[in-house]
């Protein structure tokens, strides 16, 4: 059963606030709203780590190393080590980017919580805390994770719309307008993110010069006229 926007964030919600479910993966196009979920909903009040992953990202800043302290080394907890002990949510957004060597420190920490640890360098094996918990974003959907990866999340959420409170935001008419953008294709529509930008920078800069700023010159100039046109205003040229 294809779900509405609202009710798909109602899922989200739930699914975040659950004490029950350890590892999620949330995907969806770009600028509907994943991260500020996995940063703003749910288990988070205490608190919690994130990490963008890059292709680049290393395996010892998420883990940790060891640092000189005068003529001794200290070990140096990462994110992922800091999320463990001190039973916090993990947030990792890209995860599509994760390497072969992020991937080999992944895969133990995502295992169920029975088995879930981390060995560190300095041979001590790190249990999960009672509250850590997993939180991945993505833009890709989860068949471009490796299989192993994709096995070990719990619960897998897709959203392609914005949350409606962020679109709440919008004044009258650009609300309407991105209200009425949801019907169309994911990958030509403009996003929420943009949406709000739209209406940041229309104040101080107006509307087509807002438009360019967002779009860049060609995409913005269209966009402009679309809106123009769907108010029944004609576009000005200059």
């Amino acid at each position: 059963m294809k779900r509405n926007g609202r009710s798909m964030w109602v899922l989200v919600e739930r699914v975040l606030g659950s004490r029950v479910v350890r590892t999620i993966l949330i995907v969806g196009p770009p600028g509907t709203g994943k991260t500020y979920a996995a940063y703003h909903m749910g288990r988070v009040q205490t608190g919690f780590y994130a990490v963008t992953l890059t292709e680049e990202t290393t395996a010892a800043e998420l883990r940790g190393h060891f640092l000189f302290k005068g003529s001794d080394t200290v070990w140096h907890d990462g994110p992922f080590i800091r999320a463990m002990r001190e039973g916090k949510r993990l947030v990792l957004n890209e995860i599509s980017h994760a390497n072969g060597d992020v991937l080999d420190l992944l895969f133990p920490l995502l295992e169920s919580w029975e088995t879930a640890r981390l060995t560190l360098p300095t041979g001590e094996t790190v249990h999960p805390a009672p509250g850590f918990h997993v939180v991945a974003t993505d833009n890709r959907g989860p068949e471009h994770l490796p299989e192993p990866l994709q096995d070990r999340f719990m619960a897998f959420l897709r959203v392609t719309e914005p949350h409606p409170d962020a679109l709440a935001k919008l004044r009258g008419e650009l609300r309407e307008l991105a209200e009425a953008s949801l019907a169309i294709p994911p990958d030509r529509r403009v996003t929420g993110r943009d949406w709000a930008h739209l209406q940041m920078l229309e104040a101080e800069f107006g509307r087509r010069d807002a438009c360019l700023l967002v779009f860049g010159p060609e995409r913005g100039e269209m966009i402009f006229e679309a809106i123009q046109l769907a108010l029944g205003e004609k576009p000005k040229k200059d």
